[in-house]
C-alpha cells in the first residue's frame, strides 16, 4: 500500500511538472525585428532561441513568434525569408505554437508596386529560364501602351529606339515580371501577405512593426488591422480599374504610375474633359494615397516617435494612457534600427525596440531576438554576446 501511494505520488507530482512546464512553454514569446533579406542572419537567431534546427524544422514547441514585418527588400535573399516564414506558419500551429508574420512597411511597398528598395539580386530570385522570352513579350507590349498615349503629352517610345530599350531593360531585369506577378493580389506572396495582421496583442503585450501613435485616435487594434486590409483592398481595385481603363500600364511601378496620371490628367484637363469623370477620380484617389493609413509616417507601418522621441516629453504620459485603454502593458516594435545594434527598452519599459539592423551589408548590425517568458524580457544575440 505504502508502494502503491509513493507511486500515486509521483505520478501527480510528474503530471504537475508536465502541466507546469506547458504552461510555461505556452507563455513564451519570441519576438525578431527587421530580417530586410538576411536569411543566414535570421536562420541563425531562430536557431539560437531553439525555434528551428538545421533541417528548417519547427523546434520551438508550443512558443509563438512573432516577426515584426520587413522580411523583404534590400537583401538579395528576400525569397528564401518570405518562404521560411510560410513554412515555420504551418509547422509551428501542428506543435500547438504559432509564427506570426506582420506587415511591416517594405511589405506594403511590394504590395502596392513601390519598388525603389528592391535589387537586381532580388529580382533574379524570381527569374526563370522563360524570364528573356517573358520580357520581350513585355517590352512589346509596353510600346504598344505607349503609343495609345502619344498624343497625351507622354514620352512614347518608339520602336527601334535602342538606347532607350536598354534603359527599359536595365529597369526590368531578369525576374521583374515574375516578382510582380508574386506580389499580385492573387500571386503566392501577394495573396498571403494580405492576409498578415499589423498589429497583434498577446497577454499583455502589443506588438507592431513601427509603433503606435498616441496622438492618433483610434478605437482599438482591430479597427486598425481592418483599416489597413480595407485600404490594400481599396489600392488593388483602384489599380486595376486604371489598368482595365488604359490608363497605366498593369506593370508600371507606383512611382510610373503616378507620374503617367499626372500627364494623363493635365492632357484630360487641356481638352477639356469632364473633371467629375470616373477615370478622373479615379487618377485622383491613386494620386491622394498619401494620405492613407498604409502610406501615413503617422501609421503603425511607419511611426517613428516610439524610438526617436523624448521619455521625459509629454509622448510618455499619452502612451502609458494608451496601453492602459488597450489592456496591455508593454509594446515591442522594429522599423527604426536602434543605433548601439542592441535590443533596447523605453518609457519604463513599456515600449521595447527590437530593430538591431540584422542586415549586416545595409545597416552593421546584427541579428537579435526578445524572449518574454513569465514577466521578463531577455535579449539573444546570433553572435552571442
Amino acid at each position: 500500500m505504502h508502494r502503491k501511494k509513493i507511486l500515486i505520488a509521483c505520478f501527480i507530482a510528474g503530471l504537475l511538472w508536465t502541466l507546469a512546464a506547458a504552461a510555461c512553454a505556452q507563455d513564451r514569446i519570441i519576438a525578431i525585428g527587421d530580417v530586410h533579406g538576411a536569411y543566414p542572419e535570421f536562420v541563425s537567431i531562430l536557431q539560437k532561441t531553439g525555434l528551428m534546427n538545421a533541417d528548417r524544422k519547427w523546434t520551438g514547441g508550443s512558443t509563438t513568434l512573432v516577426q515584426a514585418g520587413d522580411l523583404l527588400d534590400r537583401g538579395s535573399r528576400a525569397r528564401e525569408c518570405l518562404d521560411l516564414m510560410m513554412e515555420l506558419e504551418i509547422q509551428a500551429k501542428k506543435s500547438g505554437g504559432k509564427a506570426i508574420t506582420l506587415l511591416g512597411n517594405h511589405e506594403v511597398l511590394n504590395l502596392t508596386g513601390d519598388l525603389r528598395y528592391v535589387t537586381a539580386g532580388i529580382y533574379r530570385a524570381f527569374a526563370t529560364d522563360q524570364s528573356e522570352k517573358r520580357r520581350e513579350r513585355a517590352y512589346r507590349d509596353y510600346v504598344k501602351f505607349l503609343s495609345s498615349h502619344a498624343n497625351h503629352s507622354h514620352a512614347a517610345m518608339k520602336p527601334g529606339d535602342e538606347a532607350a530599350r536598354r534603359k527599359w531593360e536595365d529597369e526590368h531585369p531578369p525576374g521583374f515580371f515574375e516578382h510582380r506577378d508574386a506580389f499580385a493580389p492573387n500571386g503566392k506572396y501577394g495573396a498571403w501577405l494580405r492576409k498578415r495582421p499589423a498589429i497583434v496583442k498577446i497577454g499583455k503585450g502589443l506588438f507592431v512593426h513601427a509603433g503606435l501613435n498616441p496622438a492618433r485616435p483610434f478605437g482599438d487594434i482591430a479597427e486598425i488591422n481592418d483599416r489597413i486590409r480595407l485600404e490594400l483592398a481599396a489600392f488593388d481595385f483602384l489599380w486595376q480599374s486604371l489598368v482595365k481603363k488604359k490608363v497605366i500600364w498593369r506593370y508600371m511601378t507606383f512611382e510610373e504610375a503616378v507620374r503617367h496620371v499626372k500627364e494623363e490628367m493635365k492632357w484630360m484637363q487641356a481638352q477639356g474633359k469632364d473633371a467629375d469623370s470616373e477615370v478622373m477620380q479615379l487618377m485622383k484617389q491613386l494620386l491622394g494615397l498619401g494620405s492613407w493609413l498604409i502610406i501615413s509616417t503617422e501609421g503603425p507601418l511607419w511611426y517613428r516617435g516610439l524610438a526617436s522621441e523624448p521619455e521625459e516629453g509629454p509622448l510618455a504620459g499619452a502612451m502609458k494612457e494608451m496601453l492602459g485603454r488597450l489592456k496591455a502593458d508593454y509594446l515591442v516594435a522594429g522599423h527604426s534600427v536602434v543605433p548601439s545594434f542592441t535590443v533596447q527598452s523605453r518609457f519604463e519599459n513599456r515600449v521595447f525596440l527590437i530593430d538591431t539592423g540584422m542586415l549586416k551589408e545595409a545597416y552593421g548590425g546584427r541579428a537579435s531576438a526578445l524572449e518574454i517568458r513569465n514577466g521578463q524580457f531577455t535579449a539573444h544575440y546570433a553572435d552571442g554576446n
